[in-house]
């Protein structure tokens, strides 16, 4: 024999085997990608959670004045008619026979006389103050003391079944009146004095549509 030899510097079949420190980490760095992994997906699903809530509008808060001179407002739905003037205080002498008042006219035209076109007079000619239609026309509608200012179709409808021509009034007391050219008017009275200035919260609409 010569003295030739071969060293070998693996196992018998020939295979590598790897170093024990590359098994412990992989068994580190999977858990760890998959915790990554978990994370994210999380996060990206609270983030489309929150982008899909609709933002509630902020409630909006109503005020409404108070005390009898506060004007009320008439509540009209789509399609009724508008107000051409007011509500609005007028004054008016209430002395004896009181005060005309004709509200067919761009503001309601007060004088201590009686005129022609007058739709309803103010005044306390027998003591006590009251409103009443020239000529006798029932075109004057008491309403309950209490409730909503009516729309014009209202007081048109509450004239047409409760109209009446004359009536002793208070303060807070409140009326429709149709007046001489077809519009209709709701009247608050504010102050009623036998004799002085009385005041009136006057609405007036063009005739209501058919």
């Amino acid at each position: 024999m010569t003295g030739e030899y071969t060293t070998s510097t693996g196992p018998p079949d020939g295979s590598h085997q790897q170093p024990r420190w590359a098994w412990w980490v992989v068994g580190i760095v999977i858990p760890l990608v998959g915790i990554l992994v978990t994370v994210l997906v999380s996060r990206s699903g609270s983030s489309g959670d929150t982008n899909d809530k609709s933002v509630e509008p902020a409630p909006t808060r109503s005020t409404a004045a108070t005390g009898s001179d506060a004007p009320e407002q008439p509540t009209e739905t789509a399609g009724t008619v508008r107000a051409v003037f007011g509500p609005k205080a007028v004054a008016a002498d209430t002395t004896n026979r009181g005060s005309s008042v004709d509200l067919d006219t761009t503001e309601p035209t007060v004088t201590g006389s009686d005129i022609a076109g007058a739709d309803v007079t103010f005044g306390a000619p027998t003591g006590s103050v009251e409103l009443s239609v020239p000529g006798y026309a029932e075109n004057l509608a008491p309403l309950p003391a209490s409730g909503a200012a009516p729309t014009a179709t209202q007081c048109a409808e509450s004239v047409r079944t409760n109209g009446t021509y004359t009536t002793e009034v208070k303060p807070g007391d409140r009326f429709c009146l149709l007046t001489g050219e077809g519009r209709t008017a709701y009247l608050r009275v504010l102050t009623a004095p036998v004799q002085g200035t009385g005041r009136l919260e006057i609405t007036v609409w063009d005739t209501p549509a058919a």
